[in-house]
Formats: structure tokens, C-alpha cells, sequence
């Protein structure tokens, strides 16, 4: 138990915290510890497509995106360094949070989930269930979810 943690951030103040009880827990058994992002995939729309071409601009509307992400994975990785872990893998995903997450865990042979109870999709959550409500229900390993 605890020897391969998996924590899910978001960007969210619980995924945070979790971050902080999962570096905690790898502190004390000694577990590797992968922090996982999971973004959502950012298709645009045929009228955007066409103003990026008669614009003449270069790039894809993912990038900004892939900004946010890459400041959610840092924010997480300093509370890694301020509890002085060493060797934490990062991960970033895209596509369904909740299936993405119980498919990376399946694949790795996570033992524990650690994430947070609330994210950044609350109103979604409301609505078809919350992310860790599903990873909770479907994982077939520990799932610890922090407030």
C-alpha cells in the first residue's frame, strides 16, 4: 500500500491541498509520487479556424491552454520541492478527466489516488458528477479525496 501514489491536480485550492497530503504520504512510505494533469482538448470551431487563416496567424488555440496547464503542473511541482521530494514524475493528459485518470492509474499500477474533492469543474460537477465522485466509484485501487 502507498508505494505508487498518484496525485490529479487542477489548479484548484483542494487539488493543492491533496498535492500536500501526497507528498506527505510519499514522505513516509517512501512511494514514488506522479503528479497527473489531465486538459481538456480544445477543438475550435470551423469559423475560428477560418479567422486564424484569413488572419494570417500562426499557432493553435490549444496553446493557451497548454500555458494553463503548464501553471497548474508548476504550482504543484513547488509543493513537491517545498516538502524536498525527490524524483516526482510529472504526467499531462488530455481528453476526459475522470477516464483519463482511472485509465493512467489501471496502466501504472497506482495503488493510491490522492486528489481533491472539489475542482475546477464545479459547476459540470453539479450537473453529470463530480471527477473524483467518478474516480472514487470506478478505480480499482485506494482513492483518497481531500478537502
Amino acid at each position: 500500500m502507498f508505494l505508487n501514489i498518484l496525485c490529479c491536480v487542477d489548479g484548484s485550492k483542494h487539488a493543492l491541498r491533496a498535492a500536500e497530503h501526497a507528498c506527505a504520504l510519499a514522505e513516509k512510505f517512501g512511494s514514488a509520487l506522479t503528479l497527473l494533469t489531465v486538459a481538456k482538448e480544445l477543438t475550435p470551431s470551423a469559423q475560428v479556424k477560418r479567422f486564424i487563416e484569413l488572419e494570417h496567424l500562426s499557432g493553435e488555440p490549444q496553446y493557451v491552454l497548454d500555458e494553463y496547464t503548464e501553471a497548474i503542473m508548476d504550482k504543484a511541482k513547488d509543493v513537491a520541492e517545498a516538502n524536498s521530494l525527490k524524483g516526482v514524475k510529472t504526467e499531462i493528459k488530455t481528453g476526459n478527466p475522470a477516464r483519463s485518470i482511472l485509465e493512467y492509474a489501471e496502466r501504472r499500477k497506482v495503488d493510491t489516488i490522492v486528489m481533491g474533492r472539489r475542482g475546477m469543474g464545479d459547476v459540470e460537477g453539479v450537473l453529470l458528477g463530480s471527477v473524483s465522485h467518478k474516480v472514487a466509484s470506478l478505480a480499482k485501487c485506494t482513492v483518497i479525496t481531500t478537502r
